[in-house]
């Protein structure tokens, strides 16, 4: 539907296109909220610093994916996006889509469906982050994110996944091994299958 909102209303949205290198900056946590971002090609890391200084990662958003949405209605960004490989990103006003939704009943239902979605991702992601054992975090997460064929297409860095479901990536490279071992997941480079 981002997409969609991007390209069907290009005409009245006005969006601009910028390219992006990995490790560059995109917006910093604190800045004035300005612009929602679409990525057309690569991937955003949002990454939120805690009050010790210390970085977590929130998200990496993808190619199809909306950056900064959460901020539609705050003053400042609540985290920081770096750009994580060479991207394209399209941007828009903050003040300009609100308008717009705002004589667009109908898309804004559709974006407020993306968001209920969003909310209820986050919500499984907080539910698995409470298991207490780590193999059955992992389970828990390739269960609810299968296909029909038990099997989980690994779109972000393994490091990067253990982050989003809150184990150290030691723990759940050990893991993973283990569940390997013991003949309850397969894997490659690019998939996760339970068996």
């Amino acid at each position: 539907m981002i997409e969609k909102l991007f390209q069907d209303f290009a005409s009245e949205l006005k969006p601009q296109n910028l390219s992006l290198n990995k490790g560059e900056t995109l917006f910093k946590q604190g800045n004035s909220v300005s612009n929602i971002y679409f990525i057309q090609v690569g991937k955003v890391k949002l990454i939120r610093n805690t009050s010790d200084g210390t970085p977590v990662v929130l998200h990496i958003g993808q190619q199809g994916e909306s950056i900064a949405e959460a901020s539609l209605f705050s003053n400042q960004y609540h985290c920081s996006a770096i750009i994580d490989s060479a991207s394209d990103v399209l941007f828009v006003n903050k003040d300009s889509l609100i308008q717009f939704l705002i004589n667009k009943p109908d898309v804004m239902m559709e974006l407020l469906a993306i968001f209920s979605r969003q909310v209820r991702d986050l919500r499984a992601i907080n539910e698995i982050k409470n298991i207490r054992s780590a193999k059955e975090r992992i389970v828990t997460f390739i269960k609810s994110n299968a296909d029909e064929n038990q099997e989980l297409k690994l779109d972000i860095a393994l490091k990067d996944l253990a982050a989003k479901i809150g184990l150290a990536h030691e723990t759940f490279y050990r893991e993973l091994k283990s569940l390997e071992n013991s003949g309850e997941i397969q894997r490659d480079s690019d998939r996760i299958k339970l068996l």
